[in-house]
């Protein structure tokens, strides 16, 4: 045992007075009356002096040190402490190393861990190993040290106590093993202590697979109605039928009733719960055999929860709903029946499913169909329903049974689905069309060299004011200008490459234009064209940037055509951040305020935002991202749509 000099250490009184005149109401409730042993687990000398004279002054009994984990075992040979204030880092072990061995050892003291650095995972790991609380050493934690060795000494007595109790009344249960009557008990904790034999043969579980467990899960809200605890004052639940399955499936009635269970050692206070069950199924089984066909089809269509059920006349009127029907429409029964269930089918619906109920017949008495209903506060949904007839001794239609599900969410699935196959064989086409367009200006730029070349030789043929020197002329430019064009369409079909490099960005904004303006034109719209006089250059992917370019030019296209526009402007600068800005705007058909926060977002089966087919916006996102930059988009009624983007530049 290490013995501690009577040393006087100016911060522990600071502490001891803090504690005594400022915290009254923590002295009242001080250990000083408890006779708790503690040892103290840790490697700085001064830390553990200063605790132990704190701990002193404040009222337990003995107050040991140990310095390392081998003192600590020498002082638990004889383990008759109350608490262990167990330091983390020790320097021949580890406090979750300690927590490991105590509890290998079956040592029952609680212990807390303390530390100089506050962890999460630390403060969890220790739980986990079984200590009873976490402390960080830090500010004026000493003041709350001994209410807390006082709560958690009392804690650990509590359970010791139950622990007893429910040996108590395991052993009072095993005198009343051979009792017909399930008996099963569980603690203040809500853990299932005892499960008598009775119990296992009438629910089919045996005592090992539900002792130890949670008894709301496993049992309590097993039963129809669920098993409920005694409340207020009185100790006796309800005695009540209720409702359960076996573990093989079976259905079994018990007439149950739940006693709360007192410790006359410890002045009545509840210690846990039993619960008396006696097997009744056979007879309510019985009586269940007695009522009509029609009461038990209503038991079963109100336990139904997923399916929306209903009768109704031939003429549409309602004569019976269940409660997932009344909850979806959001309407009580009362409301519902009488009500035509036509009511709630669009017009333009109802004719087809009064055909799809007139088909129906002797000879084929069910018969299912989606169709569109509308839905108080939802809007349209989609309904996929069964209808059976129940027929009269003449064969007549007496009242259909429906069974209905939402399939709205399907629905939708399934046109985003053909959006995207859709725009698959949209994309192969294209990329059909693409290898098409690069043979074909193969097959075009040899001739027209030869056409050039033609057009040169007979320029320099002719002499000076020859009057078909001018057509000559003419045939060399237009071949020229052909040729541009031609070595733009087989460069824009090249497999792009991934590489960057330093490009002109009005040189990719004029090869773009140079393969759309012409389209753009032929629609009736004027393209005005403002770049910089400045060299804009950028780190970029030059085909990639005449890609975001050539959509961005054909969705403007697409609004003026969708909304009688005129006019598309293209402009390039630098911004004073070294930044490179390119507008795009167009006075076509203008962004739905509600679209607009979204409009860069991949659409398939919702593109109605005027421009595109949803895809388009969001593959020019991409490539504005893979560059550094960023695209925004500003629309308004009555004025351009702009999408600008910015780049950064390079000197």
């Amino acid at each position: 045992m290490v013995f501690f000099p009577a040393i006087n250490y100016p911060h522990v009184r600071k502490v001891k007075e803090s504690w005594v005149l400022g915290s009254q109401n923590q002295m009242d409730e001080s250990p000083a009356a408890y006779n708790y042993r503690v040892l103290i687990v840790d490697d700085d000398f001064s830390h553990a002096e200063m605790v132990r004279e704190f701990l002193t002054v404040s009222g337990f009994g003995v107050v040991d040190y140990a310095e390392n984990v081998a003192q600590l075992w020498k002082y638990l040979e004889k383990p008759d402490y109350d608490i262990i204030l167990l330091d983390y880092r020790l320097p021949d072990g580890t406090g979750l190393e300690v927590l490991e061995q105590v509890k290998e050892h079956q040592i029952n003291i609680p212990v807390v861990m303390v530390t100089g650095q506050g962890s999460e995972r630390v403060a969890v790991q220790a739980i986990q190993r079984g200590a009873s609380d976490y402390l960080i050493k830090s500010g004026d934690y000493l003041i709350t040290l001994p209410s807390l060795i006082r709560k958690t000494v009392n804690a650990h007595q509590l359970q010791i106590s139950v622990q007893r109790s429910l040996v108590q009344i395991r052993y009072q249960a095993m005198l009343l093993s051979h009792v017909r009557d399930a008996i099963v008990v569980w603690d203040e904790s809500g853990k299932i202590g005892y499960w008598n034999p009775s119990a296992a043969a009438i629910f089919g579980w045996s005592e090992a697979e539900r002792v130890g467990l949670s008894v709301s899960d496993t049992y309590l809200n097993e039963f129809t109605p669920p098993i409920s605890v005694p409340e207020g004052d009185s100790d006796l639940g309800q005695h009540i039928v209720r409702r359960g399955t076996r573990k093989d499936g079976k259905r079994v009635y018990i007439s149950s009733q739940v006693t709360a269970l007192r410790d006359p050692e410890s002045g009545g206070r509840m210690i846990g719960f039993m619960d008396v069950s006696h097997d009744i199924t056979a007879r309510v089984e019985a009586e269940q055999a007695l009522r009509s066909s029609e009461a038990r089809y209503r038991a079963i269509v109100e336990d139904y929860q997923t399916e929306l059920i209903s009768r109704f006349k031939p003429n549409g009127t309602l004569t019976f709903v269940n409660e997932v029907f009344c909850r979806y429409f959001g309407k009580t029964r009362s409301e519902l029946i009488g009500l035509n269930f036509l009511f709630y089918v669009p017009e333009s619906e109802r004719e087809r499913l009064i055909q799809h109920l007139l088909a129906i017949n002797p000879d084929r008495p069910a018969a299912s169909l989606e169709h569109q209903l509308n839905l108080p506060g939802e809007g349209l949904r989609w309904w996929q329903r069964t209808d059976r007839a129940i027929f009269g001794d003449d064969d007549r239609v007496m009242e259909f049974q429906s069974v209905g599900r939402d399939i709205t969410i399907r629905k939708q699935l399934e046109a985003q689905l053909q959006n995207v196959q859709s725009h698959l064989i949209n994309a192969a086409r294209l990329a059909t069309i693409g290898e098409v367009a690069s043979g074909v200006a193969h097959q075009i730029y040899n001739p027209l060299t030869t056409i050039i070349a033609d057009a040169q030789i007979l320029k320099r043929s002719l002499p000076e004011g020859h009057a078909g020197s001018e057509s000559a002329e003419a045939i060399e430019q237009a071949g020229w200008r052909l040729q541009k064009v031609v070595q733009r369409l087989m460069d824009f079909s090249r497999p792009p490459s991934e590489t960057l490099s330093i490009v002109s960005l009005n040189d990719t904004i004029q090869h773009a234009l140079s393969l759309v303006s012409m389209q753009i034109e032929a629609s009736g719209i004027r393209l005005a064209v403002i770049l910089s006089d400045e060299r804009l250059q950028v780190n970029g992917n030059q085909q990639q940037l005449e890609n975001l370019w050539i959509n961005l030019l054909l969705l403007a296209n697409d609004a003026c055509l969708k909304g009688q526009g005129q006019l598309i402007r293209v402009t390039s600068r630098r911004e004073r951040n070294s930044q490179l800005a390119v507008e795009i705007s167009d006075d076509g058909k203008p962004i739905m305020p509600e679209k607009i926060s979204s409009i860069f977002e991949p659409d398939f089966a919702n593109s109605d935002s005027g421009r595109g087919t949803g895809m388009e916006l969001s593959v020019c996102r991409e490539i504005v991202r893979q560059h550094n930059g960023q695209i925004t988009a500003e629309s308004q009624a009555g004025r351009d749509t702009i999408f600008r983007i910015t780049l950064p530049g390079e000197v």
